[in-house]
């Protein structure tokens, strides 16, 4: 079974083909098992993240097709290509730089508590939300990342990017789901959203988890409803937002 593999090395990328040899008449490879095997095989200098296997931390994921995929959990077809997601820069070959995303939330994250009452029970949604394993797919089309990109804003080193993107929004939003944070918590994650670029969600037609998180329903849409009941004109209601 032969794909593509694209490779970034001395600043420049540049295709390689590899032949995958099934290790069944009728395996199904997935993209991991590609990885491994041309790293043992034709590329032993090949670079590459995993670490789970089991759809867990979320390093794994490259682009496939241009596309997003966790390299553990994906299956790969004869001609697919793979390569590093383009909306983070990249190290080597498949390698690229996660910090950036997780700096722009230092000081963001500091709840305000009103207490610290175990027997309170968090609703159902934050649980949903707890399921993200960072993979970063999220990134995949969102408007809000691509201002970085649009606007050249590289990361910096000590505060990462200057723009959010849908996986910053859900760490606020479960502070202000949180039944230990404080209205004023509640509110200080909220412009926190505002000041990431919550605008751009305005036109969005919804977030791609994955894992298959309702990136829309449950984070944006209440954000944005939360803006603008403060008054913010700028957000419109939620029946006007579009679901993929």
């Amino acid at each position: 079974m032969k794909v593509k593999i694209e490779l970034y090395r001395d600043g420049k990328s540049f295709k390689v083909e590899y032949d995958y040899a099934r290790r069944e008449p009728d395996e199904k490879p997935m993209i991991l098992d590609v990885l491994l095997q041309a790293q043992a095989t034709d590329i032993p200098d090949l670079a590459f993240r995993y670490g789970c296997r089991a759809r867990n931390c979320g390093v794994c994921t490259v682009d496939v097709n241009g596309r997003p995929r966790l390299a553990c959990r994906a299956r790969i077809r004869e001609g697919d290509q793979v390569s590093a997601v383009n909306t983070l820069p990249p190290l080597a070959d498949l390698v690229v730089r996660r910090d950036g995303v997780a700096r722009q939330m230092r000081g963001r994250l500091a709840s305000v508590a009103q207490g610290n009452d175990l027997n309170q029970d968090t609703p159902d949604d934050y649980h949903a939300l707890t399921a993200c394993i960072e993979c970063y797919a999220c990134l995949h089309n969102c408007p809000m990342h691509a201002r970085n990109i649009q606007n050249d804003a590289a990361a910096s080193p000590a505060k990462g990017y200057l723009w959010g993107n849908p996986f910053s929004l859900l760490k606020l939003q479960m502070l202000r789901m949180d039944p230990l944070s404080s209205e004023a918590g509640r509110e200080q994650a909220l412009e926190h959203a505002k000041e990431l670029g919550l605008d751009a969600c305005r036109d969005c037609k919804g977030c791609k988890c994955g894992v298959g998180i309702d990136l829309m329903g449950k984070v944006v849409q209440p954000m944005l409803e939360a803006a603008r009941e403060q008054g913010g004109a700028q957000y419109p209601p939620s029946h006007v937002l579009l679901r993929t």
